[in-house]
């Protein structure tokens, strides 16, 4: 599929550098450019670009009134805008309604991930809006339909059966967004993954990649379940593995602090009050066997190693990856001396959150704890099935109260 970048820029030689950008690293996008000048609007009509670069600091002294042009640019319609700016106000750039931002001057990897980000967003959102559009076209059939009585139940029953279709649909994209199993196998000789959505689709996800001779292995847990903690599942994946295969980054500590920049970013977090608070709590770890070294940063969610069953935790920092009172704050990274036959569990708060049991009471970490003790000697395959099962007994006929991970891992 064809693209189409409009770049709204002055000067020739930058134009034709970030042409040359654009087609060195996307091959199916077409460039068009366009000066500052009476028919910018009609420009941006005719061409009805899929992203804009916007150049804004083509006049001098003209910031506020440049980013007056953004807002009658949207106007028209919501394109995805990404500024380029030496300016360092980069809140009230994103203000003005700019998906991204980049502060000058960039290099060349910095402005083709920022476009391979926001392609990758503009493939979701228009997903998202044609089953949008599907739903509204949908529900209005319903209340048209509903005023016969006779086949009102009918009714009902298709179009739960369609909007299960469609939730069906949603949940075989996540899983093709998670990491093949083929590829955890190569990585990884001994370890389980029990992954247990509340409903078909999952807040909850498992993310592996491999850079040099060292493996990344992230347990993350979204806000909310279901679509919405889907939707942000996508998104940090996506930034993930823009990250990493940037490789701009030494330590696991960095990672996350990268991930929370891009999340607050295409969010739009700044602080102030009222603006979403959407994010997520992450367990992040790289694997070094050739050193029998581990690095591990955590946001909300800690790192447990049982070795010889004794069992360790390492906590992470109490703030999510997202919009925080402490989001200027570093990540802390964690470093690991690993053994043989050390065993590595990355979780989040769904198993210990249980409620079950004779009183009807959480299950705790305490007792999640004890009870990977107690089964450390087993196979890790053999691990996952008793914590299925524990978890099944404890729950008895009550509701699963929300997306349940638990990724255990055995060190050569």
């Amino acid at each position: 599929m064809t693209h189409k970048a409009l770049l709204i820029i002055d000067q020739k030689i930058d134009i034709d550098k970030i042409s040359d950008i654009l087609k060195s690293h996307f091959s199916d996008i077409e460039v068009f450019s366009t000066g500052n000048d009476y028919n910018l609007l009609d420009k941006v009509v005719s061409v009805m670009p899929d992203i804009i670069i916007f150049d804004i600091d083509y006049v001098e002294d003209q910031l506020n009134n440049n980013l007056s042009v953004i807002i009658q640019i949207l106007r028209i319609k919501q394109f995805p805008i990404i500024v380029l700016s030496s300016t360092e106000d980069y809140n009230k750039v994103l203000k003005s309604g700019a998906i991204n931002f980049i502060q000058k001057p960039y290099s060349d990897i910095t402005l083709a991930s920022s476009i391979r980000t926001s392609v990758n967003l503009i493939q979701i959102l228009k997903s998202i809006s044609v089953k949008e559009q599907e739903i509204e076209e949908k529900n209005q059939k319903i209340q048209l339909q509903i005023k016969n009585e006779n086949n009102q139940r009918e009714i009902i029953i298709r179009n739960n059966k369609e909007i299960m279709a469609d939730i069906r649909y949603a949940s075989r994209i996540q899983q093709a967004i998670l990491p093949n199993l083929s590829i955890i196998n190569e990585f990884f000789n001994e370890y389980f993954i029990l992954h247990q959505p509340k409903s078909h689709i999952s807040g909850d996800f498992y993310w592996v990649s491999k850079q040099n001779n060292k493996k990344i292995i992230a347990v993350g847990d979204c806000t909310g379940h279901g679509i919405s903690g889907g939707l942000m599942h996508m998104l940090g994946s996506v930034y993930l593995n823009e990250i990493v295969s940037n490789g701009n980054f030494k330590t696991a500590s960095e990672i996350l602090e990268q991930l929370r920049e891009h999340i607050m970013k295409l969010l739009n977090q700044t602080g102030e009050m009222g603006e979403t608070q959407d994010g997520l709590d992450i367990a992040l770890c790289i694997i070094d066997n050739d050193n029998r070294k581990l690095q591990y940063a955590g946001a909300n969610n800690p790192l447990y190693l049982l070795r010889e069953k004794e069992l360790t935790e390492t906590k992470g920092d109490r703030m999510p990856v997202g919009i925080h009172i402490n989001f200027n704050k570093p990540f802390t990274n964690h470093i690991i001396d690993l053994e043989s036959n050390d065993q590595v569990y990355l979780f989040s708060d769904g198993y210990a959150d249980q409620f079950g049991g004779p009183m009807g009471k959480k299950f705790r970490y305490k007792q999640f704890k004890e009870l990977l003790i107690s089964i450390n000697h087993e196979p890790m395959n053999i691990q996952k099935e008793i914590l299925n099962n524990v978890h099944d007994k404890w729950r008895g006929t009550l509701e699963q109260i929300d997306d349940i991970l638990v990724f255990g891992i055995k060190i050569k």
